[in-house]
């Protein structure tokens, strides 16, 4: 049975041979190489590349190189006004710390107005103080004075009565009024 089936079956050589003769007719045999350069293979590959070529130029680069323009163009707008907004911030900052500068100044010299205020009110104060506690002594000696003087005046009075009375019991003699008084008078003088 092998050798039937062998004997059935074409060769490789019968095949290509008859290949060659159903493609190209009878007379001529005919290999195609794909490895093989020829010229009319450049020239078409030449054409094709370049209709490729103007193909992807019209519908792929145009778009894409003009998208990346106009993202290079967004991009630049946007370094541009983050430049813009820095210097604008900078600015600001200078703005903010020229104005704490200015208040702080400013709260110094007002806690300076009122530390000046109040030592002058203090001053004032304390000056009214010493002037009632000045006027309040001074009033204090002389009400002392003058109930020290009246202290002396009752006692030159009653110690005048008491030696007037203490001489009559011992004169035993009783003097008018008028009398009494007038050497009370005198006993007064005389102390």
């Amino acid at each position: 049975m092998a050798d039937s089936a062998h004997k059935t079956e074409p060769t490789h050589e019968q095949v290509e041979t008859t290949q060659a003769h159903v493609g190209h007719g009878q007379d001529a045999h005919v290999e195609i190489n794909p490895m093989e350069i020829s010229g009319q293979m450049i020239v078409w590959t030449w054409v094709l590349f370049f209709i490729t070529l103007g193909a992807l130029y019209k519908l792929a680069w145009k778009p894409i190189l003009g998208a990346l323009d106009k993202r290079e163009d967004e991009i630049q707008e946007s370094i541009d006004h983050a430049e813009v907004l820095r210097q604008e911030m900078a600015e600001l900052e200078a703005v903010k710390a020229r104005q704490l500068a200015e208040a702080d100044d400013k709260s110094k010299k007002i806690l300076e107005k009122a530390r000046t205020g109040a030592l002058e009110q203090a001053n004032l104060i304390e000056g009214k103080a010493r002037d009632e506690a000045a006027i309040l002594t001074e009033n204090a000696h002389r009400d002392i004075e003058v109930s020290r003087a009246l202290a002396e005046d009752s006692l030159r009075i009653e110690g005048a009565a008491w030696a007037r009375e203490l001489a009559g019991k011992l004169i035993d003699e009783n003097l008018d009024d008028d009398k009494n008084r007038a050497l009370t008078d005198k006993l007064i003088q005389e102390l």
